[in-house]
């Protein structure tokens, strides 16, 4: 029978044996629920008829209690020197309303029970009710034909009490009567109340056995495959994840995560063969980079021998360039100081040669520094300076190269020092060689303006010239080392492109910067001037006090 359930169960799908869990347990719930409903509505019934059987008693023992009232009424009217009987009308009304009420239960009570004996024995109660109820209306009307007021209070009272008597010894026993049968009803319900329990709890322990046996058959032949397959996926891909791509799993049946586990075996294959893949590319890839490597390891090598040859060549340069220059320099320092012995063209000339040297050893001197600066192999000299006193330094000595040029240089320092912590030597040559910079942009009989201010706890060095100005397309790259911008003419421009690239690189050093503007923002051009101009700004940071 297991082989034919578990056949059975793997030519369906996994929608199909989910529903058939489901369908199950919904089975068991809607008949539980039905149950529920059912004792829900049978104890309803019997609590009414508990409720009903204790009402009916209450009434009866009101209505003995009226009754004894309306003695007391009877009495009290034959006793008076006058009898009054009229009196005893408000006493039966309340007797009356009684007996309604008890007729209102047993009438409710018929309601209750089903059609037989008994609705015959409730009947019955009704007939009692009927009896007692005539009884007490011959006695009403017996006070109402008592004697006549003539007569003495003693006749009037033995006549009630005899009345009373008789009314009594017939009364009590059906009034006793109907009170027994009501004590008889609420046991009965008493009783089926608790027949009604012992079934529920019979059925109920029933169900919930039914419940367990049918939820463990659904279990084994149905949720535990799916929970097995489930857990053995999950696993495999557990395995999968943590590298053994050699994992497979054992699909059973016809379903869904039969299909699923099948794909899953395709998935594993593909990462097998994906992987293999991998590691032949990484192999060669290895073998690439070794083979790489070894390549790089000797254009390193090269490099380095070509680094070695720049550093012996600017070390050679130095010594066959410098010491002839210095020589150059000396002779015509020495003639200039002996202008009787020379005519005024000659003298003329050794200016110019003396010119030509001095800034022929700057450019050697310029070349040498840009090239030790990127082997960081040059140390500044850094010392407590004031600004001022530098640009006034600069100023002097690019004073016969504006001469030469017919520009003027006007210096305008800071009314107070600007110390800042900074090699004065290479910042009197960066400001030299923005001035030498300005002086060869600007034309004949302009003028370069170069002041210090504070700025935001920085010094501010600023260098205005009136020259033809930079293009837009040029600006951004003027710092750039080796680049080359065009002049107004639209020729490149000449040198070697390393002069603003050194300066920056002595402002950075100094934990400054340096940026140019042209034309000059927040400065209005003169009408008679033709150039836009050009300005640099460069920022120190201060020394604290």
């Amino acid at each position: 029978m297991n082989a034919a359930f578990r056949l059975f169960g793997r030519g369906l799908s996994l929608r199909a044996k989910v529903l058939g869990i489901l369908a199950g347990g919904t089975v068991i719930v809607t008949i539980a629920g039905a149950v529920l409903i059912l004792v829900a509505r049978q104890s309803d019934h019997l609590l009414e008829r508990a409720s009903t059987a204790q009402t009916h008693l209450e009434l009866l023992m009101l209505l003995s209690g009226r009754i004894s009232d309306y003695g007391l009424v009877v009495l009290d009217a034959v006793q008076s020197q006058e009898a009054d009987i009229s009196k005893l009308a408000a006493g039966r009304t309340r007797v009356d309303a009684v007996f309604g009420a008890i007729e209102k239960t047993i009438s409710d009570q018929v309601n209750l029970l089903p059609a037989g004996d008994a609705q015959t024995a409730i009947a019955t109660k009704s007939l009692l009710n009927a009896r007692m109820k005539a009884q007490f209306g011959a006695l009403h009307r017996q006070m109402q034909k008592s004697p006549d007021a003539g007569q003495s209070i003693e006749a009037r009272a033995e006549f009630a009490r005899n009345a009373m008597n008789v009314f009594g010894l017939h009364f009590a026993p059906q009034l006793a009567q109907a009170v027994e049968d009501e004590r008889a009803e609420a046991r009965n319900a008493r009783q089926d109340m608790s027949k009604l329990r012992r079934e529920v709890v019979a059925f109920a322990s029933a169900l919930v056995l039914a419940a367990i046996a049918v939820s463990a058959l659904l279990y084994w032949f149905a949720g535990r495959p799916i929970l097995m397959r489930i857990a053995q996926t999950v696993e495999g891909a557990t395995e999968i994840s943590s590298g053994d791509h050699k994992r497979r799993l054992k699909p059973a049946g016809r379903d869904e995560l039969t299909l699923l586990m099948t794909r899953f075996n395709r998935m594993a294959d593909s990462f097998s063969r994906r992987e293999a893949r991998l590691l032949a590319m990484q192999n060669d890839l290895q073998a690439t980079i070794e083979e790489r490597t070894q390549d790089l390891s000797s254009a390193n090598a090269r490099l380095e021998e070509i680094d070695a040859y720049r550093r012996r060549f600017f070390s050679d340069i130095s010594h066959e360039l410098r010491t002839p220059l210095t020589v150059i320099i000396g002779e015509t320092e020495v003639s200039l100081r002996q202008p009787d012995s020379l005519d005024e063209g000659t003298m003329a000339t050794f200016k110019t040669i003396h010119g030509r040297a001095r800034n022929l050893k700057r450019r050697v001197d310029d070349l040498l520094r840009v090239a030790r600066s990127e082997s960081g192999r040059l140390d500044l000299d850094l010392s407590r300076t004031d600004l001022n006193r530098v640009i006034v330094a600069a100023a002097e000595d690019t004073q016969a190269a504006g001469k030469a040029h017919n520009v003027g240089i006007s210096v305008e320092p800071c009314d107070q020092p600007l110390e800042v912590d900074c090699d004065r030597e290479w910042m009197r040559q960066t400001i030299e060689g923005l001035l030498a910079n300005a002086i060869k942009h600007s034309p004949p009989e302009s003028k370069i303006t170069i002041t210090t201010s504070l700025e935001d706890q920085n010094a501010v060095i600023s260098i205005l010239d009136q020259g033809h100005g930079i293009s837009p397309k040029d600006l951004p790259h003027i710092f750039d080392r080796f680049y080359k911008g065009k002049d107004e003419s639209g020729a490149r421009a000449g040198g070697f492109g390393i002069g603003l690239s050194l300066i920056k690189w002595v402002a950075e050093e100094h934990g400054g910067s340096i940026s140019a503007e042209s034309p000059p923002s927040g400065l209005k051009t003169k009408k008679s001037q033709k150039s836009p101009g050009t300005e640099f700004k460069l920022k120190l940071p201060l020394m604290l006090k």
